[in-house]
């Protein structure tokens, strides 16, 4: 007991330290700027509502549809625990190893401090970032939660969740390290655990295709109805019995009322508790690979401090490959863009996108050749449309880290025989090149898809052609000209935009500082659109008029990518002039 008692007492002394220091950094305008925001956007989007119905009393009625509610979603919950616990057993290559940090391990694995009691520390510790994990998804998901229940139920059963995955994904890890000293490599491992899941695969879709009948056009009206065929899938056995334990984990979340909420908790409890005895009792040396990971997290530390992404274990093993040949003599943009390709990897080569393109032009043909079939093809649609937007509208701020490890590497930069904005177009020609190969493959699913789901093939054909035409032509530059904000944000505010590989930590302030430079980057983007947009306008109604819907579709796109080009080619050499004038020293005094 005294063991434990000196590691409640290190671990609360770093929280404490650690909260002290950021209370001490919001004396820096960045930071507290960005807690204000961040304490403002909880405030107006999670606690006013709280507050507000506080102040009209405790609501005894239950939601009329909560019970339903819980039946629709209980299952599709406890699928995607399943597939999560599924991944943690089948993709991790790494030895079992607690999470301690080098300071840490010098401190504790010296000492006559049993194994069991580094476990249930490790255990301790994780409660910390669980419990406040558990706080904010309340918060997150409490808005327009329709199950029932109340903010402590809601709360409880996330702590259940997000504990239980913790406890078991820590115990599939010992049970991989004890099948690695028995012989069995990761190779074996992978093949006898993805052919058990395939395998139990199998036998649930031969058996539910006999018992369930196929979707019909009814069955994917609305998300609710697709909930609806989703669950009566996912309760049928033996899919049922395979997700029963699974089930038993989400259904504290979704309790109507509180005496619901106890009915499933004790069953809940019992099995995370299970889990614990599991964890802890388990007899494995984790001694030897938690200190290679202490050690390989602090090489990552320091790399990153050095402005180096990638530390020296990291580096590929063997040389990668050109993604194409670059000649002697050139545009100089082209070898940024050569060397940046390398970086990535063999997975970002035109082959790829082009086998991908192969894959799914003859998946959603394969799914419009049977009616049965069809209602797939919308939903696929749908949700192609939905990461396409998504991604082109938050992918940039994503990609800054070409960016912002320019900023620190400015005098290596300077160094080169190049002009600014040579500098500039290299850095965002991979990131655009990313993200159109992304979005023209998003947009070939959407437009085949939706295509096959329309009662008119000839005129589905035409148009969507015309417009996936359209928004293929529009989206190279509009990408670049998207990549160009977050550029500038680097360039003009480098003090608020960390340079690649400084650590500024988490918390309320970080939180809104990002989501100042979020609207930023959202106004910016409104105002950069709207020349390209107004021309657009003007362009479609005039050819609509006279050459036709499809025709005119092509046309505009063409006129609104001329437009954005120009915007394009006007942002890059306004950012090269003030790279080329950029000084680090005054921009970031010490």
């Amino acid at each position: 007991m005294s063991a434990l008692n000196a590691l409640l007492y290190l671990y609360g002394t770093t929280v404490r330290n650690s909260l002290v220091q950021r209370v001490k950094r919001l004396r820096q305008p960045k930071y507290l700027a960005g807690a204000i925001v961040g304490g403002a956007y909880f405030y107006f989007f999670f606690f006013r509502n709280i507050v507000r119905n506080a102040g009209h009393g405790p609501v005894s009625a239950v939601l009329p549809a909560a019970s339903e509610t819980a039946a629709l979603y209980v299952p599709l919950a406890a699928l995607a625990l399943f597939i999560v616990l599924a991944l943690g057993w089948l993709i991790p290559n790494r030895r079992a190893a607690l999470q301690f940090t080098e300071a840490t391990v010098a401190f504790l694995f010296p000492a006559p401090v049993a194994r069991r009691t580094l476990i249930q520390a490790q255990l301790l510790r994780s409660q910390a970032g669980i419990f406040v994990s558990a706080f904010f998804l309340t918060l997150v998901f409490r808005r327009g939660a329709a199950a029932g229940g109340n903010a402590l139920t809601h709360a409880l059963g996330w702590w259940v969740i997000l504990s239980t995955l913790n406890l078991h994904l820590l115990g599939a890890s010992f049970v991989r390290e004890r099948l690695l000293d028995l012989g069995l490599n990761l190779l074996r491992r992978r093949l006898l655990i993805g052919g058990a899941l395939l395998a139990l695969g199998a036998v649930c879709w031969l058996v539910v295709r006999r018992t369930v009948p196929a979707p019909t056009v009814a069955d994917v009206a609305d998300f609710s109805t697709m909930a609806g065929y989703a669950g009566r899938v996912l309760t049928q056995p033996p899919i049922g019995w395979v997700l029963a334990p699974f089930a038993l984990v989400v259904r504290p979340y979704f309790a109507p009322d509180a005496g619901a909420f106890v009915a499933v908790f004790a069953p809940a409890l019992l099995l995370l508790v299970a889990h614990y005895f599991w964890v802890v009792r388990s007899n494995v040396s984790f001694e030897e690979a938690s200190l290679a990971f202490a050690a390989r997290r602090a090489e990552q530390l320091a790399a990153r401090r050095s402005g180096r992404w990638r530390s020296g274990r990291e580096l590929p093993t063997k040389p990668r490959a050109e993604p194409f040949a670059l000649a002697a003599r050139g545009w100089a943009p082209v070898a940024w863009l050569w060397k940046n390709l390398i970086a990535l990897g063999p997975w970002v080569r035109l082959r790829t996108w082009g086998i991908a393109c192969a894959v799914a032009v003859a998946g959603i043909l394969w799914l419009g050749a049977s009616p049965e079939r069809m209602p797939a093809l919308k939903i696929i649609g749908a949700f192609a449309l939905m990461i396409s937007v998504w991604l082109a509208l938050f992918m940039p701020m994503l990609l800054r880290r070409e960016m912002q490890q320019t900023i620190g590497q400015l005098d290596l930069v300077n160094a080169y025989p190049l002009a600014g904005w040579q500098v500039v177009l290299g850095d965002i020609l991979t990131p655009v090149a990313l993200m159109v190969f992304i979005e023209w493959w998003l947009l070939l699913v959407a437009a085949l898809s939706l295509g096959h789901t329309t009662h008119n093939a000839v005129t589905a054909a035409v148009l969507g052609g015309s417009g996936a035409v359209g928004i293929a032509l529009v989206l190279p530059p509009l990408c670049g000209l998207m990549l160009c904000i977050p550029y500038a944000g680097v360039l003009y505010f480098p003090a608020w935009a960390q340079p690649a590989g400084a650590q500024s930590g988490g918390g309320i302030e970080v939180m809104g500082q990002r989501l100042i430079f979020m609207l930023g980057y959202l106004v910016v983007l409104v105002v950069a659109v709207l020349p390209a947009a107004g021309v657009g306008a003007l362009a479609f109604f005039i050819a609509h008029a006279l050459i036709g819907q499809a025709t005119a579709i092509v046309v505009t796109a063409l006129l609104v990518t001329t437009v954005l080009v120009a915007e394009l080619l006007g942002a890059v050499h306004w950012l090269g002039l003030k790279l080329e004038n950029f000084d680090l020293s005054t921009e970031l005094p010490r």
